[in-house]
């Protein structure tokens, strides 16, 4: 009787495993679906943080400064008799 009863709750338990497995793929691939959104963002934020260095590269280089400088500024090098050196006491 109990070798029975035990046969019967494992194939009654067999749909169970088999929704229980089917709704762990469904959430399985739910998931890879949001890995592959976030890899894809990352990607993209990857790219435009490249893109940002470049210009930033591009903009603080010495010779664009220079240009800039000397020409909107109407700036000019110091002559050594222009620059003051001060000194600060020990701190």
């Amino acid at each position: 009787m109990v070798k029975g009863v035990a046969i019967c709750v494992l194939a009654a338990s067999i749909p169970l495993f088999l929704a229980v497995d089917g709704i762990q793929s469904r959430r399985f691939a739910q998931l890879e679906g949001e890995i592959a959104g976030l890899e894809r963002a990352q990607a993209e934020l990857v790219e435009k943080n490249k893109n940002l260095i470049t210009g930033i590269s591009v903009l603080a280089s010495a010779d664009r400064i220079e240009a800039l400088a000397s020409g909107q500024l109407k700036m000019r090098p110091a002559e050594s008799s222009e620059i003051i050196r001060v000194e600060m006491g020990n701190r």
